[in-house]
């Protein structure tokens, strides 16, 4: 599907389950948010019940999202700047596939990965920098950066390649069933992957008339033509935040923690929370009541 055709299909509303319409085994897949917000949590759990496998995954700052895949077993490789828990610690999937189980990866400086998605939008090869120098890791991943001269200046510069993902992932506020999407709170570089991959899912809290995105055009960071599939999904992003919609679930990070403490608790971890809908993921973490108080946390939030 090319991006004239993304334009001319008005509808591109569809159930979570339709992600393997456009994620199949071995794609590429980047994926949104960054830290511990705005993950795309709703398709990344429905990746793992479809048994999608042998993905790529790209991210530039993941967390769970990046550690519940690795430990469900549905990555062959990762690209990563960083991945983290933040305040909760390491994640213990990520870091036993890392020390012990020969996870192949790619670790890439962030600031590389995202020209690697613009130099893809853009429909260019690659893209210079001034870095990483001074670091070593021009030497240790030679066949990523490569050191280029201006031809305006003889300046001297790195380059990085292109980076094209199958599939971007992506959780944001709102979208009309065109694909117009909207993005409040932290939007990570998002709207860079929407760019450089060749088809794109987004999911999100509620899905709108496009009046009501015409109301405030300048919330509009993806606009439709990037779009292949838009997902109704309340919540998706949690356990991660989605501001202003809600905060990150302290509560249910520990019990994430606790259980993927080791394979044989995670494994419960996956049965427990994973495995069933959507719908029951939700009211496992503890209904309406619960979700309420995430809620009501975003409300009260005061910036310094």
């Amino acid at each position: 599907m090319n991006r004239r055709d993304r334009v001319i299909n008005q509808n591109k509303v569809a159930p979570l389950s339709d992600i393997t319409r456009l994620i199949k085994d071995g794609d590429t897949v980047a994926i949104g948010g960054a830290w511990l917000s705005s993950h795309p949590m709703a398709i990344i759990r429905q990746i793992i019940r479809s048994g999608i496998k042998h993905l790529y995954a790209l991210t530039i700052l993941g967390s769970v999202d990046i550690d519940i895949l690795v430990g469900a077993g549905c990555l062959d490789r990762l690209m990563f700047s960083f991945v983290s828990m933040e305040a909760y610690g390491l994640p213990p999937n990520f870091r036993r596939a890392i020390e012990k189980e020969g996870l192949k990866y790619d670790e890439i400086t962030g600031l590389a990965i995202i020209l690697g998605f613009e130099a893809a939008g853009r429909g260019v090869p690659f893209l210079p920098y001034r870095g990483p120098f001074g670091s070593d890791c021009v030497k240790e991943r030679p066949e990523f950066y490569k050191t280029i001269k201006c031809p305006f200046t003889g300046e001297e510069m790195i380059a990085v390649p292109a980076i094209k993902p199958d599939v971007a992932i992506i959780h944001a506020q709102r979208a009309d069933p065109a694909g117009n999407t909207q993005i409040e709170g932290t939007g990570g570089s998002d709207l860079e992957l929407a760019k450089a991959a060749d088809k794109v899912i987004v999911s999100v809290e509620e899905i709108v008339p496009t009046d009501v995105i015409r109301q405030n055009p300048y919330k509009t960071k993806i606009p439709r033509f990037y779009v292949d599939m838009v997902i109704e999904a309340p919540f998706g992003a949690h356990p991660t935040s989605s501001i202003p919609s809600y905060v990150g679930d302290p509560w249910h990070m520990m019990k994430y923690m606790e259980m993927a403490a080791s394979p044989e608790s995670f494994k419960d971890y996956l049965s427990e929370y994973v495995m069933g809908s959507e719908a029951e993921y939700l009211e496992k973490i503890g209904g309406p009541k619960h979700l309420d108080v995430l809620r009501k946390l975003a409300r009260e939030v005061k910036l310094l």
